[in-house]
This record gives structure tokens, C-alpha cells and sequence, in this order.
């Protein structure tokens, strides 16, 4: 093996190992993104709290606010990072139920915007003061009340501001200025 064959050997060696850590370090980077998008929408999920009112009558106990998720780890299990954070002088209790188990709930995350999902949660919900939030495409069009989305790179939300007023739920007008898109 000459010389130039032996460099050129290197050479390629050298830029297949220089390729292979770029493309490492943009799967890192995107994990990484990933995770701070489930962070900031969880993030949301606590903001939607924090500016809707519920009526005097609620299902749930007294001083708390149940946040209810349909699955075990809605966003990667950052929704459980709420657990125990104040919202108006009630402390956020976060449970996983089925879509048809949530009674008993005063927010519902709803992972799987799926007809036989939605029509569970709708069947559970009605008639009572729950607030209704996913990360799903379509999810307000479908009778939910939050539908948050990512629009060039940044978290977004929608409001379906007839289904909240039906639940018997005030949104604060601070939040309906903050939505793209409001329903009513």
C-alpha cells in the first residue's frame, strides 16, 4: 500500500468518524429539543389551570385540582412534575385514568385524540366543569377545550371556547388574547 493510498485511507476514515459524531450530536440535539418541548408544554398545561375558574361545585376534593392524563406518561412523564404545585390555593393532584374514568377530575390531558378516546371523554365529561387539553392535531375541532401545537419551532394553543362555556368553565380573557385560534 503506498503512501497516498495509506492517507487516503485516513482521510476517509477521518470524515466517516466526523459524519458519524455530526449526526450523534444532531440526534442529541433533538432529544434534547424534544424534551424541552414536553417541558414547556407541561409548562402550558399549568398556565391553562392557573387562568380558567371552575364553579363552586366540583367532583373533585376539596383543595385540590385534579389534573387526569389518559395514559402513564403523557409527555415523557412531565405533566407528573406538577404534582403538588399550587393553582389558586389548590394543590394539583396528577392521576392516570382512562378517558372513560374521569369523573372525577377537574383537567383531563387527553395523549390519544383517537373517535373511540374522544367519544369515552365526551360520554364522562358532559355536564360537568372539566377542562379538556391535548397536544393533538384536530382536538378542539373534535369537542375538546385546549389544543396546543408547535408553530415554527414554538408552542401555540387553540380554544374551543363553546366547549369550555358548556363545561360550565371560565377562561380567562388574558388566555383567549394568547390563543392563534378561538372557537366560539
Amino acid at each position: 500500500m503506498s503512501i497516498l493510498q495509506s492517507c487516503h485511507a485516513c482521510l476517509r476514515a477521518l470524515v466517516v468518524g466526523a459524519l458519524t459524531a455530526a449526526a450523534l450530536a444532531a440526534v442529541d440535539a433533538r432529544a434534547d429539543d424534544a424534551l424541552e418541548q414536553t417541558r414547556v408544554k407541561a409548562a402550558f398545561v399549568l398556565n391553562f389551570m392557573k387562568f380558567t375558574t371552575w364553579p363552586e361545585q366540583r367532583a373533585t376534593a376539596p383543595g385540590t385540582l385534579t389534573l387526569c392524563a389518559t395514559e402513564r406518561s403523557p409527555l415523557d412523564g412531565q405533566l407528573q412534575a406538577l404534582e403538588g404545585r399550587d393553582v389558586r390555593g389548590l394543590r394539583v393532584s396528577v392521576v392516570h385514568r382512562p378517558a372513560e374514568e374521569v369523573p372525577a377530575c377537574d383537567v383531563v390531558f387527553v395523549t390519544r385524540a383517537d373517535a373511540a378516546t374522544l367519544a369515552a371523554l365526551q360520554r364522562a365529561a358532559a355536564g360537568r366543569p372539566m377542562l379538556t387539553i391535548s397536544d393533538q392535531a384536530g382536538f378542539i375541532d373534535r369537542g375538546g377545550m385546549i389544543e396546543m401545537k408547535l408553530v415554527a419551532g414554538r408552542t401555540r394553543f387553540d380554544i374551543n371556547l363553546a366547549a369550555a362555556r358548556a363545561a360550565g368553565l371560565t377562561l380567562s380573557s388574558q388566555l383567549l388574547q394568547l390563543a392563534e385560534r378561538v372557537v366560539q
